[in-house]
């Protein structure tokens, strides 16, 4: 009788553990089908998100190319054969707003995402001087600079704009308005080349009249008494940032420097030095005299243009950024933008600070720019500034865009 009764609790037992086995079986298969439908779902969402977020960065390219974009559809074959996404523009005056929709491949997934955008153009040489520094002038020889008639604000002119202007030694230089060099006393005489814009090219022509003070800015209170070489000691910006809108001693979270980000973004041509550079140098950027792309040469490492060397020409001009010694010869003539850019400002700074030298009778149709101290410049150079040269360079009526983000204009409203 005993183990009759034995044998039926173990089979109650028993009965009980395949019932709870059972259970647990159902409640696992429950949990395991519940997981693959999250996975699924999830992914299905990624898959839209995915989408979104590129159609916002399909849309941010497309209105950088063209403000009046007003938005397309497409299909986002890298995701898989039924993913799409469909883009809408809602333009500002120099905004616009992306709304983007996208869909998983299977099209049960969707998600909307929406970010600002604007086009900011890369360059900004509307009030700069013929000469910038960001470190010392000392003007020693005879040298001539024509003003920006506009360069501090509309109808004040500026020759000059530096963070010292120690004169050394003798000095008989001259700052004047285009006319003055042109036409004025020996001037009228000189070889003039007219060009088709009304702009005339003179490279003998010099300023004669010795208005040449050294004007300290906060000591000026009539801006019109100091229309020559205006000095900040308090300090000018940055003429890199100046001209790119990036301080060069900023970097990213890679430690690499913002300026070298911008070049290596922006310069399609970058050379070890300058014995390549001629007349012909900037014309690789223009086609029928419009600049189809940034005219930009980056030279990593010393640059000397040779004496009596043309480099650019006026229909032809470029941006020179030189990351080392910048030496413009006797005699050379340069159209465009001349950067000399210090290692001053890298990030950590270097202790080189590289030179910009001007030679006698060097000519300058543009604008000379450094993040350091102009060096020993001598002799007898001219330094024009040329309004409608520096709008070439910028693309004129349809100037280069880089874009900007809205900062906190991200949202998800799937």
């Amino acid at each position: 009788m005993k183990g009759r009764q034995t044998g039926a609790a173990t089979l109650f037992v028993t009965i009980i553990i395949l019932a709870l086995l059972t259970v647990i079986a159902a409640v696992s298969a429950k949990i395991g089908m519940f997981e693959l439908k999250t996975s699924a779902n999830t992914n299905r969402a990624k898959e839209a998100f995915h989408a979104a977020q590129g159609g916002l960065d399909f849309g941010a390219v497309n209105y950088l190319k063209d403000a009046s974009w007003a938005g397309d559809s497409l299909e986002m074959p890298f995701l898989g054969p039924g993913a799409s996404v469909s883009v809408s523009a809602v333009t500002g005056t120099n905004s616009v707003v992306l709304n983007a929709v996208g869909e998983s491949v299977d099209t049960t997934g969707l998600a909307r995402v929406e970010e600002k955008f604007a086009r900011v153009p890369i360059l900004d040489v509307g009030e700069l001087p013929p000469l910038m520094a960001n470190g010392n002038f000392p003007p020693t020889g005879s040298l001539s600079i024509i003003t920006n008639p506009n360069g501090g604000g509309t109808g004040v002119p500026v020759s000059g704009w530096v963070e010292g202007g120690t004169k050394t030694g003798g000095a008989s230089w001259q700052t004047c308005n285009v006319d003055e060099w042109l036409y004025e006393d020996q001037n009228a005489d000189k070889v003039k080349s007219p060009q088709t814009d009304g702009f005339v090219l003179c490279n003998t022509c010099k300023c004669s009249q010795a208005i040449n003070p050294i004007c300290k800015a906060q000591d000026v209170s009539d801006a019109d008494a100091c229309p020559d070489i205006v000095v900040n000691t308090a300090g000018i910006p940055n003429v890199f940032q100046n001209l790119f809108g990036v301080h060069p001693g900023d970097s990213d979270s890679s430690g690499t420097d913002d300026w070298e980000e911008l070049m290596e973004a922006i310069a399609k041509v970058k050379l070890a030095n300058c014995t390549s550079l001629g007349p012909t140098s900037g014309d690789q950027f223009y086609s029928g005299g419009v600049a189809t792309r940034l005219p930009l040469i980056w030279v990593e490492g010393n640059c000397t243009i040779p004496a009596g060397t043309e480099v650019g020409s006026y229909d032809s001009p470029f941006i020179l950024f030189v990351h080392g010694d910048l030496t413009m010869s006797a005699n050379s003539v340069f159209y465009g933008i001349a950067l000399g850019f210090s290692d001053k400002y890298s990030n950590p700074p270097n202790a080189e600070s590289n030179a910009l030298e001007i030679r006698g009778g060097a000519v300058v149709y543009g604008v000379v720019l450094t993040t350091n101290t102009v060096t020993s410049p001598t002799g007898n150079y001219t330094l024009v500034y040329a309004e409608k040269l520096l709008e070439k360079i910028s693309g004129g009526d349809d100037p280069f865009y880089e874009l900007a983000r809205y900062p906190g204009s991200w949202t998800d409203t799937k």
